[in-house]
């Protein structure tokens, strides 16, 4: 009686799929295949991220990302972009909308403690490099005090056991982003 009920089970879950038990294994249909994921544009995620696209940032990096992600606080917008394989690398934007602060009060207030002050992008800047920590490599930050009285901030983080040559190398490459998304008074 087992058996039966359990066969008369199968049988009723089978034609509920909208399978043939008659048909044979090799001649049951196959789904058609899925289309491949589409890459959204890193603009189509808002905030920051409509200030760049995945091939300024792989141009100037080196490093193609492919997921981003946008946030908004009160008057800064921000935007994270990730590869697909794995946490790290990372890269991400913050501006805020706008600022009172000068120069001179963005360097001695808003310049992190072990920072170096930089020049040629925007009215004052600074890079930091940091050790690696909590299962990253190290990070790479500029920030700066656009000409259109903007903060903003990039961060590249890297992936735990990054090459100190890549570091050195993303200082400059960082830099070069961070003059192509300055903003300007006109």
């Amino acid at each position: 009686m087992r058996t039966r009920l359990a066969l008369l089970g199968a049988v009723v879950l089978l034609a509920a799929a909208g399978c043939d038990t008659t048909e044979d294994a090799a001649t049951v249909a196959t789904p058609p295949p899925t289309e491949a994921a589409v890459e959204e544009p890193a603009a189509s995620a808002g905030g920051a991220c409509i200030l760049w696209d995945y091939d300024l940032i792989e141009q100037t990096t080196g490093v193609r990302f492919a997921v981003a992600a946008a946030g908004q606080v009160q008057d800064t917008s921000s935007c994270a972009v990730q590869t697909l394989g794995a946490a790290w690398p990372d890269l991400t934007l913050s501006v805020v909308e706008t600022t009172k602060a000068s120069a001179a009060i963005f360097l001695s207030e808003r310049m992190p403690e072990k920072a170096t002050k930089l020049s040629g992008l925007g009215r004052a800047g600074y890079r930091l490099t940091t050790k690696a920590a909590a299962g990253h490599g190290p990070i790479v930050e500029i920030g700066w005090l656009s000409e259109a009285k903007q903060l903003q901030t990039l961060r590249f983080t890297f992936a735990k056991g990054a090459p100190a040559a890549e570091v050195k190398d993303m200082n400059a490459k960082l830099l070069e982003l961070a003059k192509a998304l300055s903003t300007t008074n006109g």
